[in-house]
Formats: structure tokens, C-alpha cells, sequence
């Protein structure tokens, strides 16, 4: 489960840990899922597996992938690990490859998660990715966002390609879905942008776990989830050229 540090994530990782489940965590530094870690070893979860990873450097991605799949097979995967619009959204960000810190944090990364770690799934297996109802539509011709920028807008963006990842990454068998947990909740993303928070952590967390493990959706992939109801995405999601052209981009930087 990524993002688990804080907010959102911690409050799932914490759920998991209550039912029992083994986490795992990759964070960027081991300190940071210290909070994590002591409160499952309260409950008498067994001891999570902490893996250091940057997850704006999809090479220490593809590592960490390699070790966690080497670990044994998954019940379940969280993406939930976002960049937000930032404390000033006039400050377009890249990653060491060059690529808009959104898009490499809040699609590229899920994609490559998803894709690496399907395999070592059982059989029942799933992969949540968690989305936001904030969603505009790509400039097929600028997805590094590259002209105009505005961190809220490559925020929104990055959350339409990571539904389009999600179907096609379905279409090819993997077992994902995306869900908008909830409107703003008491995360950073949210305090940090000065957003009123009208949602609590619970509310979030219900929704994804919903997702996660209701028996009742085992069959479904490629879904958008609004809470608790599948939802139409944005129309771009859903047209195929465009698509199509955002996966491929997607891919060739995560090979």
C-alpha cells in the first residue's frame, strides 16, 4: 500500500492491520511508516515489511516491485500515494527523468504498481487505485504539461489518465479499479492546499475498502467508483484514441 505515512493511506494500512493482514509499505524513508508499524504491532498484525522507495523515480519503482513480488503472493494492492496541486500551483515540478511531477506520481507510478505486481496476485486478488472526482481532460499534444501550467489542472489531469491506465490495464486482464474515496478529507494534499475539509478519513476509507473487498465486485475490472456506486468517468476516459495514446505515452515511461 503506498501513501500509507499519513491521512488516507494510514487510515486503511490501520483498518488492514486491525483485520489482521501483513502490510506493506513502501515509503521514501523507512522513519516515515514508524507511526504505522508500532500501531499494527499494537493490534497483533504481523510485522509489516517496509521497502524505501521514491515513487517519482520509476526505476527504484521497478525495484521495489522486484522485492516486494519476491516476498510471496498479494491479497491486495492500494495505490493511494497522490502529489496534489501544491503550496504554490504556479510551480511546475519533475521528477529526476523530467517527467510533471503529477503525472509521475499520480499515473505513471500506479500504472507501472499495478502492472509489475499483477502477477503476484492470487487468485482473488485485486488492485485498488484511488482516483479523485476532480478530473479534466488531457492535451493529447502536452502531457508533460509542459504550456499553461497550473498544479490544480496537471492534478485533475493525471486522475483522468489513471482511469484511463486502469481500463486498459483491465483490458489485458489485471484486476484494477479506481474509486473517489470521498470529497476533501484532513489529508495533507488538502491542508496543504488550503481546501475546507468537509469528509472525514473514515468516510475514505470505507469507500476504498469497499472496493478492496466486497465479494460483491470480485468480478468487476475497469471500473470507476464514485464512493460506493460505479460512475461514468470523464468522457476522454472512455474514448479509446485518446486512450489509447495516453497509455502508450504512460507506458514508454514506465519501460
Amino acid at each position: 500500500m503506498t501513501g500509507a505515512a499519513s491521512g488516507l493511506g494510514r487510515e486503511i494500512a490501520l483498518d488492514l492491520a486491525r483485520r489482521g493482514w501483513r502490510l506493506v509499505l513502501p515509503v521514501r524513508t523507512a522513519a516515515r511508516a514508524h507511526d504505522v508499524v508500532a500501531a499494527a504491532g499494537v493490534m497483533g498484525a504481523p510485522e509489516p515489511l517496509v521497502v524505501e522507495c521514491d515513487l517519482s523515480d520509476h526505476v527504484a519503482v521497478r525495484r521495489m516491485c522486484r522485492t516486494v513480488a519476491g516476498e510471496g503472493r498479494l491479497d491486495l494492492v492500494v495505490n493511494n500515494a497522490a502529489v496534489g496541486g501544491g503550496a504554490d500551483p504556479t510551480l511546475r515540478e519533475t521528477n529526476a527523468a523530467g517527467v510533471e511531477l503529477r503525472m509521475a506520481v499520480n499515473a505513471i507510478t500506479p500504472h507501472l504498481i499495478a502492472r509489475e505486481l499483477s502477477g503476484a496476485l492470487t487468485p482473488a486478488g485485486r488492485i485498488v487505485q484511488v482516483g479523485s472526482m476532480g478530473q479534466l481532460p488531457l492535451d493529447l499534444d502536452d502531457l508533460n504539461h509542459e504550456r499553461d501550467y497550473a498544479g490544480i489542472q496537471a492534478y485533475c489531469r493525471s486522475k483522468v489518465a489513471l482511469v484511463m491506465s486502469a481500463i486498459e490495464l483491465a483490458r489485458g486482464g489485471v484486476p484494477v479499479n479506481v474509486v473517489h474515496p470521498a470529497r476533501e478529507m484532513p489529508t495533507p494534499m488538502v491542508l496543504e492546499g488550503g481546501f475546507p475539509v468537509v469528509s472525514t478519513l473514515d468516510d475514505g476509507a470505507l469507500a476504498v475498502l469497499r472496493v478492496a473487498l466486497d465479494s460483491e465486485l470480485a468480478g468487476v475490472r475497469g471500473a470507476y467508483f464514485h464512493r460506493f456506486e460505479r460512475a461514468q468517468p470523464h468522457e476522454q476516459a472512455l474514448d479509446a484514441h485518446a486512450r489509447g495514446r495516453v497509455v502508450a505515452w504512460i507506458e514508454d515511461r514506465a519501460a
